[in-house]
């Protein structure tokens, strides 16, 4: 492989999942400093535990290698590996908001410009070059919903504990159902209402972390729907979209959410 650093704004993380090979990992999709979006894995979920974790909006730099993966993305890089350590590093976090008020005209000059017209326009990309990575400004957002009743959802809690490659062993993770959707008009022409599977690590770890807290299933649902619908309602909604790993299906893979400009 050839070998590259890439310095990366980290723009979404998908819910971990669990690898025989590497335990617990993440896929990160980010913008490059040259504004071209890119997909990096394996990231060990451990880089995303902890008061030193790396957090959305943290410029680091990789260093990867362009892979040929199952659908040949145009996007998709590798991160390396060495000595049981990924190599990623971070490099700046002024654009996080930890340090208070969210940055967010910083990031908009990063972000919006990748903004595609629509998601017809993102999937004519994938057939013509296999750009699988995007962003489309939501026009109307008709629904959130979950594709079984939510007093039916389970989350299967693991004790397990799995050695790595990365080194050290890890308690392994709660599986949470992928059963999450949006229904939306993805610009003012579109006549299509999308119905589209969601990815996004933000609606999972808000399953996951409020269950312990509203035992009532509907009284979570009630959270969930106001902070993923109606406050996102109000708001100047973007989805940062991919394609899945295996076939030519969208998936929302995460959100950008500024304030609207008030006129």
């Amino acid at each position: 492989m050839q070998w590259e650093t890439k310095r990366v704004l980290v723009t979404v993380k998908a819910y971990p999942e669990v690898s025989k090979a590497y335990g617990e990992i993440v896929c990160l999709a980010g913008i490059t400093d040259n504004g071209e979006f890119i997909r990096l894995y394996p990231v060990p979920f451990e880089l995303f535990r902890g008061k030193d974790r790396i957090r959305k909006y943290t410029w680091v730099d990789a260093k990867c290698a362009k892979v040929d993966d199952y659908q040949h993305r145009k996007d998709s890089y590798k991160v390396k590996t060495e000595f049981g350590k990924c190599m990623i590093k971070k490099i700046d976090e002024s654009l996080t908001g930890i340090s208070g008020k969210t940055p967010w005209d910083q990031r908009s000059k990063i972000v919006l410009p990748l903004v595609s017209s629509s998601l017809e326009d993102l999937e004519s990309r994938f057939s013509q070059d296999k750009s699988s990575l995007g962003l489309i400004k939501i026009q109307d957002l008709l629904d959130f919903y979950s594709k079984k009743p939510i007093e039916e959802i389970e989350i299967e809690r693991s004790m397990l504990i799995q050695k790595t490659l990365f080194g050290g062993s890890r308690t392994l993770l709660d599986k949470i159902p992928h059963i999450f959707y949006y229904k939306f008009h993805c610009s003012p022409d579109c006549t299509r209402i999308h119905d589209i599977s969601i990815e996004d690590w933000e609606v999972f770890e808000s399953f996951r972390s409020w269950s312990d807290i509203y035992l009532e299933k509907e009284i979570l649902w009630q959270k969930l729907r106001q902070r993923y619908y109606e406050d996102f309602k109000e708001k100047n909604l973007h989805f940062f979209m991919g394609t899945h790993s295996r076939w030519p299906i969208w998936m929302i893979i995460g959100a950008y959410y500024p304030p609207k400009i008030r006129e």
